[in-house]
């Protein structure tokens, strides 16, 4: 018995003993205060797409040598548009950006057709000129352009009633909605919220059940107008309109590689994989987030530190207040923005995905597609190879889908963009008090930073596309492409003679 007391004293004493105290906590955290505050230093010191080992502790960091930014730049406007070039180099060597591609169309022709980086944080995979990107909602300006064409041809009327080219829309609230209302997002069907419905990849694949569950879907606003940003679902939508007018039953992204990957060879714009695709999916970049770590940093930390050139970046913007409502889950914009079936923007790019056609956001491509559309409505639809390629879009026709339709508050994003009748925004306060100010530009942009625009008055057509996915700055792209088009406005405006 005295043995076993002795034992259970032991214990007991040993059990006393290995519950570190007070002071052992505070000695330990003195001890690793040091590496903690190294730690945070050189965290935020460091550009955001590297290495976890890179960004906490300054281990096996890549560096970027701006002579690997290649493609092709005019010779004859090298001078005037090389800043333009250097600014997107310093992305890449100050790490805020991985890998992607620039292209840049002056009156027509190729000014900058760039690309650099890596498919991957450890520099291990070339991002090259054969590389495609998701751009997300970049693709509603191709998008908008499909439907002008058919609007064109005679198929679709914007003013027309969506019920008259499909019938069974016509029900819970949405009777009186118009072609033209669904793409100035206007429509009141920004989300799906039937409950007994399970939304997945595999159930969009159900044609004929998907198509019923969209008609179903009822008016959020009772039919009153309101702009609710569709960033998901106008895709789905337009889509079910199109294959009821389209003469061979084609989606619009069967349309876009039928029709304008045949009239321009060099474009690439792939919106699902088809059974008769090549190896696009083999070649397409993966995205790299943002690092979270840094995004709470930029929630809590002041704006001087995070435009400081030591601590962050002098170009940065504020978060959009998008950031917070996606944290709340039960907001109605995290329900326009993030569906069942892709909570986070990483669900956007499964397999599955790939496989299903949502045009809003599922189109994959490279900056020279985009830019050359984009060149191409700058010319107010007319072909950039008169005799070679045809026209994108007849002059009346360009003229009825770029006029002006409204600027109304959303109640998704909280912006008020000025759009035109094809569902591109018209903006002439774009980006900042420089360059930019006054100059009307029109596209579109998407999750992550890439951006789609032209601007006619200046005859340019721009597209940035990137792998690293940016933090929402802005509905429409954020610093990295927006301070790029400034610049190129600023080289064009200095061609031209117009700075003062």
């Amino acid at each position: 018995m005295a043995a076993a007391a002795a034992a259970s004293n032991t214990k007991g004493d040993s059990a006393k003993k290995s519950v570190p105290s007070k002071t052992s906590f505070s000695t330990w955290f003195i001890r690793l205060l040091p590496a903690i505050v190294f730690a945070s230093y050189v965290y935020s010191t460091r550009g955001p797409f590297q290495s976890r080992a890179c960004l906490a502790f300054g281990y096996n960091c890549q560096t970027f040598d701006p002579l690997n930014v290649q493609g092709t730049i005019d010779a004859d406007r090298s001078e005037i548009y090389g800043s333009v070039v250097d600014y997107y180099s310093s992305l890449f060597t100050s790490h805020e950006d991985l890998g992607g591609s620039l292209a840049v169309f002056v009156e027509g022709k190729p000014v900058i057709d760039i690309f650099a980086g890596s498919k991957d944080l450890e520099g291990r995979v070339p991002y090259d000129n054969r590389t495609l990107q998701q751009v997300y909602s970049s693709g509603k300006a191709v998008e908008g352009i499909v439907i002008a064409r058919l609007v064109q041809k005679g198929l679709l009327a914007y003013e027309a009633k969506v019920s008259q080219y499909w019938p069974e829309f016509a029900q819970n609230g949405k009777e009186n909605v118009r072609l033209v209302d669904v793409m100035v997002h206007e429509s009141g069907v920004f989300h799906l919220d039937d409950d007994n419905w399970d939304l997945t990849w595999a159930s969009l694949q159900d044609k004929e059940a998907f198509s019923a569950r969209l008609a179903k879907q009822r008016h959020y606003f009772g039919g009153d107008v309101k702009r609710a940003y569709q960033a998901v679902s106008r895709g789905w939508y337009l889509n079910e309109i199109v294959r009821r007018v389209d003469p061979q039953a084609r989606t619009i992204g069967r349309i876009a590689k039928d029709e304008l990957m045949v009239d321009y060879p060099d474009l690439e714009l792939h919106y699902s994989h088809f059974d008769d695709d090549d190896d696009w999916e083999t070649r397409l970049s993966p995205m790299v987030e943002y690092p979270v770590l840094k995004i709470i940093a930029r929630l809590l930390l002041p704006r001087f530190l995070q435009t400081n050139e030591y601590i962050g970046h002098p170009d940065i913007e504020p978060l959009h207040p998008l950031v917070g409502q996606l944290i709340r889950k039960w907001s109605i914009s995290s329900k326009a923005l993030t569906p069942r079936m892709a909570p986070f923007a990483k669900d956007f790019r499964t397999k599955q995905a790939h496989a299903t056609e949502s045009t809003s956001f599922s189109l994959k491509t490279n900056a020279h597609s985009l830019a050359k559309l984009m060149a191409m409505m700058a010319n107010k639809g007319a072909s950039l190879h008169p005799g070679q390629e045809p026209d994108l879009l007849t002059t009346k026709v360009y003229t009825e889908a770029t006029s002006y339709h409204s600027s109304r508050p959303c109640v998704i994003t909280y912006d008020v963009l000025p759009l035109s009748r094809g569902g591109w925004v018209k903006e002439r306060n774009f980006h900042g008090e420089g360059a930019l100010k006054g100059v009307e530009v029109q596209g579109w942009g998407g999750a992550g930073g890439s951006l789609a625009l032209w601007i006619e008055e200046l005859d340019i057509g721009f597209s940035y596309v990137t792998n690293a996915f940016g933090a929402a700055e802005a509905v429409l792209g954020d610093f990295r492409g927006r301070t790029l088009l400034e610049k190129v406005v600023y080289a064009r405006k200095k061609e031209l003679g117009l700075l003062p």
